[in-house]
């Protein structure tokens, strides 16, 4: 079987992809089809490289259409004979000159339509496994059939308009023959009736004809609107998945296809409007009473002009938000002084007499709101550029070195006379950029806008960490990408939406986002214990309270772990050997019951820069059990050794006064070495470097039948009842045991109480 064959035998929702591959005009479908068996059978990947080849093959292949033409002669296949020899002129003028680029159409198309199988075949494979074809698939699919519907009637409107010209330059022939003949007085009423009669005919089918017309182009501006509706949809949904990708989200945001279908639509408008012109010179040449070119192109064209301009403006939109390169390289978080950053616009009207004539400047906070202390910035840099089909990605202008400065307050400070009372902070303030130009294209002049969403400008880095929070609220709730007002009174949060995202902050940072023991224990931190479907949460408790018992937000804690694992852990959390957000009770149920030596990874949660801690258990022969856990972990530790180094090589004395390493197994069953041997450092001039770094800084724990004590394993380490020593160390054994635990540390309490113990 071919693999045509194969392909025409796929269900439905498959074969909608292939006919997208042949949805353009460069390879007609039948021509693949005619020609299928001969097409795979030849090596098109050479011939794309070998243009004497690609020539040889491209004769062929017309050789191969004039065969397929004389077996629809002689089976006298009129309408297929008349389809062949046109796909065959067809393809001469595209390729005769260029045969190469045939070549490597067919070669990427056999490849797709391969790809597409293979697809198709894996899922009848594993037919017991339910198959979700994205929506968007039959979307795109309904949209390039209207697409194609709107261009098919665009050229019989164009035929029908160049029959009815040359149907009235015959009338208008023969009407001045008449004329003269009448004049002349040389031909009786007997010979001039019958012209007579035969010209008042030829005006009605004149007339009937012009009718025609019109309501074909009724017809066709009515299929217009119908896919411009869906064409703003589009733009709609495709603003939506920008912003959600702004804060992580995995949302495809490519704008190729839709900017086929704005351009293929814009040039069947210009062609409406072409043929409208035409219609109105005919109309102004001849007329009579009743004519409908006198009343119906006006109200046309009116429409025909509204629609353009509404596609054409909503074509006009920002596809890259600006972000600055460094510090903080995040979107839409912007910082005054030096610190430059980039931004790029787009026209998705593809048509080449638009390159290089349309230039696009900018300006910021056009249209400020009317808000108490309101900064304004200037925005300093490059220069009004003209747009350019940047590499063939579309029609673009991008500004790569922008930087901020803001405007310096009047007497009466900033804010406006009348404005609200309300006062926003720094991170809560929102600031867009717009974007004009000036569109001028066949006698249409139209001013295009585009702007940016909503950023926060901070005039320190300390600020950033609010700033993306505001940003990350305004981008996930705001249902007005431009309401600049948002956080005067900031919606709540569903937890059902704020958990896919705190989910996609740990996706976009690294490959492994949360699951849902993660995100529960996330849920009850901001919503309580009795965590729900419709809980909510509001935007003071996520970013502007403090968490119970501690002097930071849950935004402060959760971006912070986020930056430490992006940092120093982004392998092992990848690996999912990071159970991370995990509550201490949880941790004690979890670890209780599995082997001796089990041990687990949680963030701290009192710690406000980030912190990491490993626990373990312990089984004593009275059946009691004790959870160990160090000291958090953060940066300052981890930018000295790795924590799988930590891992490797952290050890507690033994009742013999030996050193041991009581980490056996990564919850619930792994053998340590199993989970983190491939993260070992094995070179020994770097391993000998981190054995200094664990004597000098690690405080290891000695447990003695008698009492607990801290020793240091190097013998040269200062005693550990020296409270100074202790004190320099940044690791400490906590234990937290049940109430049958015989070995609680006999440390002395003020000792205890400087360590942070208890």
């Amino acid at each position: 079987m071919s693999q045509w064959a194969a392909l025409l035998g796929m269900t439905d929702i498959y074969q909608e992809q292939v006919l997208g591959l042949y949805s353009h005009e460069r390879l007609p479908m039948e021509v693949r089809q005619y020609l299928a068996p001969w097409i795979e059978s030849q090596d098109w990947k050479q011939a794309a490289r070998d243009r004497s080849l690609a020539n040889i093959m491209f004769q062929n292949l017309l050789e191969n259409l004039d065969t397929q033409y004389s077996r629809f002669t002689q089976e006298q296949e009129i309408l297929q004979s008349f389809n062949i020899r046109k796909l065959k002129l067809d393809m001469q003028a595209l390729y005769q000159a260029e045969p190469q680029k045939l070549a490597e159409l067919i070669r990427d198309l056999l490849y797709h339509e391969k790809n597409i199988l293979s697809e198709f075949q894996d899922m009848q494979s594993q037919a017991e496994k339910p198959v979700q074809v994205p929506m968007e698939v039959g979307q795109n699919f309904e949209i390039e059939l209207r697409v194609s519907k709107v261009k098919e009637h665009a050229q019989l409107l164009d035929h029908a308009v160049k029959f009815l010209e040359d149907q009235q330059e015959t009338f208008d022939f023969k009407y001045k023959t008449f004329q003269l003949l009448a004049a002349n007085g040389s031909h009786g009423e007997q010979y001039l009736k019958p012209k007579r009669i035969e010209l008042q005919q030829q005006l009605n089918e004149l007339d009937r004809k012009r009718k025609e017309v019109l309501d074909q182009m009724k017809e066709l501006l009515g299929l217009c609107e119908t896919l411009l509706k869906f064409l703003e949809k589009e733009l709609e949904e495709w603003l939506m998945r920008l912003k959600l990708s702004c804060i992580g989200a995995p949302m495809n945001t490519c704008l190729e296809q839709l900017e086929k279908w704005v351009t293929k639509l814009v040039e069947v408008f210009f062609q409406m409007r072409r043929l409208l012109k035409l219609l109105n010179e005919l109309q102004s040449r001849l007329t009579y009473e009743g004519d409908p070119l006198k009343t119906d192109p006006p109200i046309l064209e009116q429409r025909l002009l509204e629609l353009l301009c509404c596609l054409l403006k909503k074509a006009f939109v920002v596809d890259k938000q600006p972000i600055m390169a460094y510090p903080c390289r995040r979107p839409l978080v912007l910082k005054t002084g030096p610190s430059s950053f980039s931004v790029r616009a787009r026209l998705l009207v593809n048509l080449p007499k638009l390159r290089h004539s349309m230039k696009v400047s900018y300006v910021m906070d056009k249209n400020p709101p009317d808000i108490k202390g309101y900064r304004k910035f200037n925005v300093l840099g490059t220069p009004p550029k003209a747009m350019e089909d940047c590499q063939g990605e579309g029609l673009m202008v991008e500004y790569k070195h922008l930087t901020l400065k803001e405007q310096k307050s009047g007497p009466g400070g900033k804010g406006s006379k009348g404005a609200t009372d309300a006062s926003l902070s720094v991170v809560e303030e929102l600031h867009v950029i717009t974007f004009t130009t000036l569109f001028d294209y066949q006698d249409l002049k139209l001013n295009l806008e585009a702007v940016t969403l909503p950023f926060v400008v901070i005039t320190n880095v300390s600020q950033f960490v609010g700033a993306w929070s505001s940003v990350f609220w305004f981008n996930l709730l705001s249902p007005d990408p431009k309401d600049l007002t948002f956080f005067s009174m900031p919606p709540p949060a569903p937890w059902v939406l704020l958990a896919d995202a705190l989910s996609w902050q740990f996706l976009f940072s690294t490959k492994r986002g949360l699951n849902q023991d993660q995100l529960r224990m996330l849920g009850k931190k901001l919503c309580g214990t009795e965590l729900r479907e419709d809980s909510q949460v509001s935007w003071s408790r996520f970013s502007k309270e403090n968490l119970s018992r501690v002097s930071f937000t849950f935004w402060t804690w959760f971006d912070a772990i986020l930056a430490l694992v992006k940092s120093h852990l982004e392998g092992i959390w990848n690996d999912g050997h990071v159970m991370g957000f995990v509550s201490r009770s949880k941790e004690e149920n979890l670890l209780k019951t599995k082997m001796d030596g089990t041990f687990l990874l949680r963030f701290s949660e009192s710690v406000r820069e980030g912190g990491i801690t490993f626990s373990w258990v312990e089984h004593q022969v009275n059946g009691s059990y004790i959870i160990r856990s160090v000291e958090p972990y953060t940066k300052r530790e981890l930018l000295h050794i790795p924590l799988t180094e930590i891992l490797r090589n952290y050890q507690l004395m033994a009742e013999e006064n030996i050193p041991e390493n009581p980490l056996k197994y990564l919850y619930p069953n792994i053998p340590k070495d199993q989970a983190f041997g491939q993260y070992y450092e094995h070179r020994s001039e770097i391993t000998s470097e981190y054995e200094k770094y664990l004597r000098r800084k690690l405080i290891i724990v000695s447990k003695r039948q008698d009492d607990d004590t801290l020793s240091s394993f190097d013998p040269a380490t200062p005693q550990p009842n020296d409270p100074s020593a202790i004190m320099d160390e940044l690791d400490l054994a906590r234990c937290m045991m049940n109430d049958s635990d015989p070995m609680m540390p006999s440390l002395p309490l003020e000792l205890l109480e400087e360590l942070n113990v208890i």
